[in-house]
This record gives C-alpha cells, structure tokens and sequence, in this order.
C-alpha cells in the first residue's frame, strides 16, 4: 500500500511540474498598446502612417501604428500596387507622446516627382518634416520645408497640381499631425487624388469621451456657496462641448510654426 502511495504522489507532482513548465515556456499576450489610452477615454497619444491615397484610386494607411504606452513598430520593403505612387522601404514608430514616419526612395511619375527620403517626426505636441533629394516637375524641394509650404505645380496633362511639405494640422482633441508631404493631383472631371506620404501624430489628447468638462457627476445644490454666476455652463458647455465619441479625422486647424526635433 506504501509503495502505491508513494506512486501517487510521485505522478501528481510530474503532473503540476509539467504544467508549470507548459505556462512558463507560453509567452505572455501582450494588450494592444493603444489600449492605455482609451481606458483613459482618449485616442493613443501618438500615431503613425507612411503612405496614404485617397480618391479614385484608394490605398488605406500603410503601414500604420498607435500608442499610448510602449513604442510600436511596422515597416514595409515596398510599396508599388499601384501606378500613381510607388515607395520603397516605409518605416513607423509611435510611443506615448513621439511618433516618427519615414518613406524610402519616394516616386509619383504623372507630377515628375521624386525624393530618396521622406520623414516626419513628432515630440511631444510639436513636430517637423525632412525632404532628402526631394525634385518635383525638375524643381528641387527644400530640405527642411517650414510648416505649411505650398508648392504649385503645372502639368501639360493634368493641369495645376500642388505639394504641401511639412502640413501641420493641429486636431480638435490637442494633438498634432505633421504630414511631410501630400500631393494633389487633378485627375479629370473635378476629381483630385491625394496623395500623404510620411505622417506622424503626437500629443496628449484631451478626453473624447465620458464626462465632458464642467462640473462632474450630478448636479448638487450650491448651499453657503452662493447662487451660481449666471451663464455658467449647464451639464457639457464648456470647452469640449458634446464630444460623445472619437474624432479620428476632424477638421484641423492650421499650425503657423513649429520647433524642429531631431533624433
């Protein structure tokens, strides 16, 4: 009997010692990063794409990230499934409050447009862009573009077209998009392709969700406080206004300057 006990015992202890090897050798599932941010009730802090076309033709962010917490990386060797533009290798990084976008060997054949390097990078709600080779309809592009800046472009085929280096936009919620180029490309009846390449996106958000700003929870009578000062906001007046839900694309507002970051 003390031989089939000791047996007993001797399985049940190869049993827990294999399952603890089994959890041990399993790794983790790490939580998407960018859920810090929205059990904050705001959208990741930073973000970030390389290439994007929008119109006739269509290709979604690619390739693209958002964090709240922890730095999140993509790239992608090339980028060439269609006519209007083709990249090489597209790099992004977002963490907390940095983002940074890079486009390798950067071509859009119908606006004669070329550049080794296209980057944009964002730090803590400021940013810029950088423009490495960078030649458009045989005109060279500057380097390090001010925010904003307009280059028109005509096309014997096409028509006027026009590039916007460095775009910085700054969102409702706070946060700042640098954009290091897009390009607009008239494409017949009344049609514009637009093409955004390199985008970064930084800074803390403001809440987009649960209670707005103003007074919070229930209203409570005022008491030795005294009666309230009239127009005081009632419920969700205030700055935010009714921002009941995320804002991935509002309209910006034009940023006039900007501090350069480097790294």
């Amino acid at each position: 009997m003390s031989c089939w006990k000791n047996a007993g015992r001797l399985v049940q202890v190869s049993l827990v010692a294999a399952v603890a090897a089994s959890l041990a050798a399993t790794p983790a599932v790490a939580a998407p990063a960018d859920n810090a941010g929205a059990a904050r009730g705001n959208a990741p802090d930073a973000s970030a794409f390389g290439l994007n076309v929008i119109g006739p033709v269509r290709v979604p962010p690619v390739p693209a990230v958002s964090s709240g917490a922890g730095e999140v990386r993509k790239s992608v060797l090339r980028e060439n499934r269609t006519k209007v533009v083709k990249a090489g290798v597209l790099d992004v990084k977002a963490q907390h409050d940095r983002a940074h976008s890079q486009v390798a060997d950067l071509r859009v054949p119908s606006a004669g447009l070329r550049a080794e390097a296209v980057t944009a990078k964002c730090l803590g709600g400021r940013g810029g862009a950088e423009i490495a080779d960078g030649v458009v309809a045989g005109k060279p592009l500057a380097v390090a573009p001010p925010p904003n800046t307009t280059v028109p472009v005509d096309l014997p085929e096409l028509g006027r077209a026009s590039v916007i280096l460095n775009k910085q936009e700054r969102m409702r919620d706070g946060r700042l998009n640098v954009t290091a180029m897009e390009v607009n490309l008239p494409v017949g009846q009344g049609k514009t392709e637009s093409i955004r390449v390199a985008s970064a996106t930084c800074g803390r958000g403001r809440p987009t969700g649960g209670h707005p700003q103003g007074p919070k929870g229930p209203q409570k009578p005022q008491g030795p406080q005294g009666p309230k000062t009239p127009g005081a906001s009632e419920g969700a007046k205030g700055p935010q206004g009714a921002q009941g839900q995320h804002a991935e694309a509002p309209a910006p507002t034009p940023v006039k300057g900007d501090l350069a970051v480097t790294g």
